[in-house]
């Protein structure tokens, strides 16, 4: 039964990657919210479009990645442990290019690194929760 909602937590954090793709526009005095379609290491690079480009592809293997963990696991297969790990890291890498474009504040999304170094930690490192723990 714990599988179930290990899934669930999965894929539900995978939506919150969405807001990464949509940048939302709040009341004129906020501004907007997410990622502002640019990076501090690669418009120095490269153009804007293909920053875009890598941008979405990096966010959309982040949501991609823990949704099938997420139905992985909830099919009581083993490898979701491996494609939890991989979506932390692609997660970590697109926070660590487009932190510096964040808005309205770098802070309001700290906790996306602080989960993704988690996730490593505890799943590679830690190797918990175990399969035993999971599936009963």
């Amino acid at each position: 039964m714990l599988h179930v909602l290990f899934g669930i937590l999965l894929i539900i954090h995978s939506l919150i990657f969405i807001m990464f793709l949509v940048y939302v526009k709040l009341p004129e005095e906020e501004g907007y919210f997410g990622w502002s379609r640019k990076s501090w290491l690669l418009d120095r690079f490269l153009g804007e479009k293909i920053v875009k480009i890598i941008g979405f592809v990096l966010w959309v293997l982040v949501m991609v990645g823990f949704v099938v963990s997420g139905i992985v696991i909830l099919a009581k297969h083993e490898s979701w442990r491996i494609i939890d790990i991989i979506a932390s890291f692609i997660s970590l890498f697109a926070f660590i290019l487009f932190w510096k474009n964040l808005e309205p504040k770098k802070t309001y999304f700290i906790l996306g690194p602080i989960i993704a170094i988690v996730n490593i930690i505890t799943l590679l490192i830690n190797r918990w929760p175990t399969n035993t723990i999971i599936f009963g």
